[in-house]
């Protein structure tokens, strides 16, 4: 009787083990706070994931198309679209272009952002002292204020020195207004309007800023459950005449239980 008994609390110690292991195994690091993000975790949430998505193009800028990746009039390299620049930088035989869009409104962009910066000056070996002083100038992001906007911020690169120039140039001197028919964001509820844009100004990490009201219609321009494609569209000179844009799957854009963007 005694040892049927040892069997059964044994047998239920092994059990609670086992869904202790397993609530460790599934739980995502995400959960975790941020400060305990380390340089992996916090490049890959701010650089691919639901809230950071790429494109990436190789060929001759002015013939390509920015969505598929295909060359018109030309004929395409083993790449899939990869011939000269006609008239691009000297020495550069492909030009590779690569946008990534972030919602940097959302939680999840912030909070890595800061921790990459957090890990980039060292943070965790600061003093107490130090990391307030560090908090006061660069926490401030985590906590912003987004109830009212959303923010989309799309960093652009290019190996092509000449289109690097022409997109920096062309990027700094848009407006609101002059964007006001070139850019939208596309959620469930419709097509949102641009609100406000700041350019790049130097900044290579964020790049061009542009900003949507939260709200259409008075509803929010995302809800949890919505179905469908998120999409950042934009048209632009002098590289391209035709749309680009980049989609986000809202049903991935959960953070901490919560839809975040």
């Amino acid at each position: 009787m005694r040892s049927r008994l040892f069997l059964i609390a044994g047998t239920a110690m092994i059990l609670s083990i086992g869904m202790l292991y397993a609530g460790k195994k599934n739980e995502s690091w995400m959960d975790k706070p941020y400060t305990k993000w380390d340089q992996k975790q916090a490049s890959e949430l701010f650089n691919k994931s639901a809230w950071a998505v790429t494109k990436e193009f190789r060929g001759q800028v002015g013939n390509v198309d920015w969505n598929t990746g295909k060359i018109s009039g030309a004929e395409h390299g083993s790449g899939g679209g990869s011939i000269g620049t006609g008239g691009g930088t000297q020495g550069v035989d492909v030009p590779e272009f690569s946008f990534t869009a972030r919602f940097f409104s959302s939680q999840p962009i912030r909070d890595a952002y800061v921790r990459m910066l957090q890990l980039q000056t060292h943070y965790d070996q600061m003093p107490a002292e130090k990391q307030k002083e560090f908090d006061q100038k660069v926490g401030v992001l985590v906590r912003a204020d987004f109830s009212q906007e959303v923010l989309v911020t799309l960093h652009y690169h290019t190996n092509d020195a000449n289109s690097q120039r022409d997109m920096d140039q062309w990027f700094n001197t848009q407006t609101a207004e002059t964007l006001n028919q070139n850019v939208y964001l596309y959620t469930p509820v419709g097509q949102i309007q641009l609100l406000k844009y700041r350019p790049p100004q130097g900044n290579t990490v964020l790049g061009a800023q542009f900003i949507f009201p939260r709200l259409f219609k008075g509803e929010p321009i995302l809800q949890p459950g919505a179905t469908g494609k998120v999409r950042f569209q934009i048209s632009y000179q002098p590289q391209i005449n035709q749309n680009m844009y980049i989609d986000f799957d809202p049903k991935e854009m959960t953070y901490k239980d919560q839809l975040s963007y």
